[in-house]
């Protein structure tokens, strides 16, 4: 495989998911910080093709934390999963 069919294989297991941003660049703190989501890029491959290289960003205090909480909340108590979170 190479670095952009591994892309590829992240971008169709996240169609669709909102706080799930795929990129070909390796994402930046400064571009995800106060975010409720995640960046997943930067994907690379080993000559030997046997390890792959992904990067992922994430705002801790948030989809860390406090999203994932709101997110179990929702879900337990029967509504929407994202409600009350901003998604952009």
């Amino acid at each position: 495989m190479k670095s952009r069919d591994v892309r590829q294989v992240f971008q169709e297991r996240y169609a669709g998911e909102k706080l799930i941003k795929i990129t070909g660049e390796s994402p930046l703190v400064k571009n995800i910080a106060g975010k409720h989501g995640v960046e997943v890029g930067g994907f690379a491959v080993h000559s030997s093709g046997k390890r792959v290289v992904v990067n992922v960003t994430i705002d801790n205090l948030l989809k860390g934390a406090a999203t994932q909480c709101l997110q179990n909340m929702n879900l337990a108590m029967g509504f929407g999963e994202f409600e009350g979170i901003p998604l952009e």
